[in-house]
């Protein structure tokens, strides 16, 4: 199994009298000649050139590149450049160019940047992506090279709270790409397995919301909304691996901070055929309750927008600005599997829940604009497990036996889901 590749790379800052920073920046000119001379071959884009720019003002040159890291597979590439503040971008393409052994590139120009991180090489070589290049092409313009081995697509889209421009990176199918394979802690799933039908479902990858820094929704009692999803999720794997042969990633093994663009990037690189993403829902309102599930999509419902920037720790005007993004990110075509999928879990679970405990609150199957949804290769949904904030649901969501029925519920939802898609397959 191929499992991803993380790699980072921070700044260095050193502080100086009166608490001012030093980023090893020299002046604009010396900047410009050195990353013209570094970045050759990329001036001037042949007629194929693409350009685009994001619904973000740039902030005057005040936006520092800070870091840029990968997530890789054989066929896919997500990278993801961290910025301090707002930038309008243009991206190009340039081709191959044997006679100066140059290699197929793609090259954006951050404007309203300044460089603030190491401006070195970034190897990569993952059979997609051969290296990162960065400089300060301009006093306001940093250019970032990347030199690709071959491809077939790329995306682009920029996310607020931090500010980070993604960059999705398609292969070619069966390309001959080098696989990248990255020392990984396994789940241990036991006992061993039945291996699951060919046509059906091979790998999923589940998200358990939030984890480190990031707690989630504290519910009653002081439970924390990012331990009672790990450990939703790690049970969950285990049954699918052990009832239905599904093999199984967690975006989390533990309680570590995961950024949301990553996860999703997980899924891609792991070529998984589902994405489910775990959180339990919260509200200043005591006595709101229930279950509702999410598929990616645009929507005016003021209640899901709400919850949206949320989970994605942002700003409600920010998820009106992705609306607009979204419209070229459509999930290659899944969204009619993703909502299937959320049908299947959400009924499963207002079924099973309902007749086990009590009578369910049906808050139903809704579409928003989850970042961790977003650029996502497969059918994917987002899952609010009931309130942590009502006084009953929230102690409910801590017992070990409430956890298991919750595993069951979206395990049946699972199995039913993959009944349903062979039956149409065979159609």
């Amino acid at each position: 199994m191929n499992t991803p590749r993380f790699t980072g790379w921070k700044i260095f800052v050193t502080s100086v009298a009166l608490g001012s920073i030093v980023l090893g920046l020299a002046n604009d000119t010396a900047i410009a000649r050195q990353a013209r001379k570094r970045l050759d071959g990329i001036a001037q884009p042949q007629k194929d050139t693409a350009s685009k720019a994001s619904t973000a003002e740039a902030e005057g040159g005040k936006a520092l590149l800070t870091q840029i890291r990968h997530t890789s597979s054989d066929n896919y590439t997500r990278v993801t450049m961290k910025l301090s503040a707002g930038i309008r971008y243009e991206s190009h393409l340039l081709k191959e160019d044997p006679a100066k052994d140059l290699p197929p590139r793609i090259y954006f120009d951050l404007i309203g940047a300044r460089l603030a991180m190491d401006s070195r090489p970034i190897l990569v070589q993952d059979g997609l992506l051969r290296q990162v290049r960065v400089g300060q092409f301009g006093p306001k313009v940093v250019r970032v090279v990347l030199d690709m081995t071959s491809f077939s697509d790329h995306k682009a889209f920029l996310l607020p709270d931090p500010y980070r421009l993604v960059i999705d990176i398609q292969g070619r199918r069966n390309g001959g790409g080098i696989p990248v394979v990255a020392k990984k802690k396994e789940l241990p799933l036991s006992p061993p397995a039945r291996k699951a039908p060919p046509e059906g479902i091979r790998k999923i990858v589940l998200d358990p919301g939030h984890g480190g820094k990031d707690p989630g929704a504290i519910g009653i009692g002081g439970v924390a909304e990012k331990d009672i999803v790990l450990s939703v999720a790690r049970k969950l794997a285990k049954k699918l691996k052990r009832e239905m042969g599904i093999d199984v990633v967690l975006t989390r093994q533990d309680d570590t901070f995961v950024p949301l663009e990553d996860r999703t990037a997980i899924a891609n690189a792991e070529e998984a055929d589902l994405f489910i993403s775990l959180h339990t829902n919260a509200s200043p309102n005591p006595e709101a309750r229930g279950i509702e599930t999410y598929y990616l999509d645009n929507t005016n419902d003021e209640a899901s927008i709400r919850l949206a920037a949320r989970e994605n720790a942002t700003s409600r005007k920010n998820i009106s600005d992705l609306q607009f993004i979204l419209s070229d990110l459509t999930q290659n075509m899944k969204l009619e599997d993703s909502i299937t999928l959320a049908h299947r879990v959400h009924s499963s679970v207002v079924g099973l829940v309902g007749q086990k405990r009590a009578e369910v609150k049906d808050l139903g199957v809704k579409k928003a604009l989850f970042y961790v949804l977003v650029g996502a290769r497969m059918p994917s949904i987002l899952v609010e497990l009931f309130f942590v904030t009502h006084k009953n649901e929230g102690r409910q969501l801590g017992q070990a036996s409430h956890q298991e029925m919750l595993v069951d519920a979206l395990f049946d939802g699972i199995r039913k889901y993959q009944e349903t898609t062979l039956v149409v397959k065979n159609l």
